[in-house]
């Protein structure tokens, strides 16, 4: 077979497109496979969820990753040849329709959507789980739980999990199917909100289609069920509400997504600091009046004890390491001899503490900068919150799970004229997901696990040149 008639065989938009379909066939069958075969396991006194059969090497976990392979390098020959689609949001959802049912049937890997449920199920027997952890109650979710600790996601989230955990008294598996049709729901929606946004841009159509059918989304956002898909919806919405200067609402978004999930709490002082530079002084005394009126709320009905808001902040991972530049360090630590326990804890302990720094200096940076640029337009805060955002988790987050750098793809979606940007963000979205597991553990897989996850992304930043998928 000659060059051109593999290049004729790769510019075929059905060829590519059942290629995907097939990977996306055979990841929901192993996903399942394995899901609800270690669901009856643990039922059955057997081992941790977590700790099979994705803790090392075995064949449904090189299956689950050759066909998440596939897909994902059928994505990009896909995003490398920029094909249109129809002009409707309908006929976009129609080819996508086929990906996200399979998301949707495809059991989750992580025990996560335990720990979600159990936390609804404590909310309907009347229990806080900002002041008693995981632990104090039982349920027909305890035997899958890892995590024994109080809450770490804000009230919104507790919203959807008592929802969801209704379904608990009548099977477990209900109740993660009812979760994870709130995480297709609102995905699609997500999708959705891009293409209003994007009204004005050629690009609109294939753009949607990106975000909609990416493999990382639908992984960790619908096969996983994670609540990141929660803030990746308020972050949308905050974009559209600083491109169309309804900054009070924006304040709303962010405190929205932080009642999601701790991490859009970074965004504010931008933002803030934007109505600073644009003198918008009405809005800002709205936007600090809302906000106290919120934390007083919370702080009378969810959060009443400082160790209640100090849970949102997920205490129990400060000392781990996972998928990053500091688990990787601490592996190649674990390797080197005559290195005591102690030493390696001293170094881990001051890497962690100069990314964090090192990262707070940048972000000030950053709204330093934004006080003196002369032309502060809206695009270049939603940049600002894009690239703090990528920077945090990339340098300064130890315990980077491979879900965390979803939230920057409606950043890029929304963020055409930035190409670095745009590359960066899909890069480190796209490579994280590629080895199944937590990537927490001492072996080899875990070491390549981190590299993979950090690295490519990190070298596009520093010998990237800037290019354009439009």
């Amino acid at each position: 077979m000659n060059n051109s008639t593999i290049d004729n065989y790769l510019k075929n938009n059905k060829i590519l497109y059942a290629v995907a379909l097939a990977a996306s066939i055979i990841f929901c069958i192993a996903m399942t496979s394995m899901g609800i075969t270690k669901f009856y396991s643990v039922l059955q006194g057997g081992d941790n969820y977590n700790d099979f059969p994705t803790s090392g090497f075995s064949l449904i976990r090189l299956i689950i990753n050759g066909s998440y392979l596939i897909a994902t390098v059928t994505y990009i020959i896909w995003l490398i040849q920029k094909k249109q689609t129809s002009s409707s949001f309908l006929d976009i959802c129609k080819y996508a329709i086929p990906f996200l049912a399979l998301a949707l049937i495809a059991y989750p890997q992580s025990s996560d959507i335990y720990l979600y449920l159990h936390y609804g199920a404590m909310s309907l027997h009347k229990i806080n789980p900002y002041l008693n952890s995981s632990d104090s109650f039982v349920s027909n979710l305890s035997p899958f739980l890892h995590w024994r600790q109080t809450s770490t996601y804000g009230p919104v989230s507790l919203f959807f999990f008592a929802l969801s955990a209704l379904g608990v008294p009548i099977s477990p598996l209900l109740a993660v199917y009812i979760f994870k049709v709130i995480c297709v729901l609102v995905h699609t929606l997500n999708a959705y909100l891009i293409w209003r946004l994007l009204t004005n841009s050629e690009h609109r159509n294939f753009i949607t289609m990106a975000y909609l059918v990416n493999p990382m989304l639908l992984n960790e956002q619908i096969a996983n069920a994670h609540l990141d898909v929660l803030v990746a919806n308020t972050l949308i919405v905050l974009i559209g509400c600083i491109y169309y200067q309804r900054y009070v609402f924006a304040i709303l978004a962010i405190w929205v997504g932080f009642l999601v999930k701790t991490l859009p709490i970074i965004w504010l002082p931008l933002v803030f600091a934007f109505l600073c530079k644009q003198r918008r002084w009405r809005d800002l005394a709205a936007s600090v009046l809302i906000s106290l009126l919120i934390v007083a709320v919370i702080t009378y009905t969810f959060m009443p004890t400082v160790s209640a808001w100090r849970s949102v902040l997920n205490p129990a991972t400060s000392g781990a390491t996972a998928r990053s530049f500091h688990h990787a360090i601490n592996l190649f630590l674990n390797f080197l001899p005559n290195v005591s326990v102690e030493t390696r804890e001293g170094i881990l302990s001051f890497l962690k503490y100069f990314a964090y720094l090192s990262w707070i200096v940048y972000y000030t940076g950053t709204l330093i900068k934004s006080f003196f640029r002369k032309k502060d337009a809206e695009i270049n805060l939603v940049s600002d919150i894009g690239w703090t955002t990528l920077t945090l988790f990339l340098f300064a987050t130890p315990w980077l799970m491979s879900w965390y750098p979803s939230i920057l793809l409606p950043i890029a979606a929304l963020s055409i004229h930035a190409p670095t940007f745009i590359l960066t963000s899909l890069t480190f979205c796209l490579s994280p997901s590629i080895i199944l597991g937590a990537g927490s553990g001492t072996t080899f897989i875990s070491l390549a696990t981190s590299f993979v996850s950090v690295v490519p992304a990190t070298a596009l930043l520093i010998f990237g040149r800037k290019k354009t998928l439009f």
